[in-house]
């Protein structure tokens, strides 16, 4: 296996156990007990380190480690903030140069988020994040502003581990997969108004939920 893939295999793991909590804010990443456990050696998981420092999910500290890193209410605010700005952003400037095909990526997204919702069982809740990311990102794509694609990727990437607990909420998950296909709706309309309307109800929504998730009153 080639070192990059090797590195993005890591990356991809250990990004999983802070999300999924296996990894809990605040605790030490032990390098021997991650290489013995996904068959690597010391190199390649430390060129993953770096990636997962740039994207916000650990801290490294010279001399003591890696560390998985913590949010605070006053992130978790600004997060879902700057969510509210990029996404209403990029929705309104994606309504003006949104093609058929295009259309056509989003609404199979929105599709496979809604197969998710609607299985039975326990619902795949990484997979529908990485669609609700792939949704959005298809979106800042569609503007061509790179800087904006760029940014809320970095984003996406802090908030992940967040957007798993809210996601566990069944009611949080549908509502949230309902307001994609309503997003969607109201784009294919060229309704820029009510596109960008739905999409800051949404966001909103899920800062409220994280609200509720930090008091306490989750269930």
């Amino acid at each position: 296996m080639k070192i990059k893939s090797i590195v993005d295999h890591t990356v991809k793991n250990i990004e999983e156990m802070i999300i999924k909590g296996k990894l809990k804010p605040g605790q030490k990443i032990k390098e021997q007990e991650i290489s013995t456990r996904l068959g690597i050696s010391r190199p390649p998981l430390r060129e993953a380190f770096k990636i997962l420092e740039a994207e916000g999910l650990i801290r490294i500290e010279p001399r003591r480690g890696a560390f998985v890193s913590e949010l605070k209410d006053s992130d978790i605010w600004e997060i879902y903030t700057l969510k509210l700005a990029l996404y209403s952003l990029a929705v309104t400037l994606a309504i003006e140069k949104i093609r058929d095909v295009d259309i056509e990526k989003l609404g199979k997204i929105v599709f496979q988020m809604e197969e998710i919702v609607a299985g039975r069982g326990e619902a795949d809740v990484i997979r529908y994040e990485e669609l609700n990311n792939f949704f959005h990102d298809a979106m800042a794509s569609i503007t061509g502003h790179g800087r904006l694609k760029k940014i809320q990727q970095s984003i996406n990437n802090q908030i992940k581990r967040i957007a798993f607990q809210s996601f566990a909420d069944r009611k949080h998950l549908e509502s949230s997969c309902e307001y994609h296909r309503r997003i969607l709706e109201a784009i294919k309309a060229k309704d820029r108004k009510r596109a960008e309307k739905l999409t800051r109800e949404h966001i909103l929504k899920g800062l409220k939920m994280q609200e509720r998730i930090r008091k306490g009153t989750f269930y």
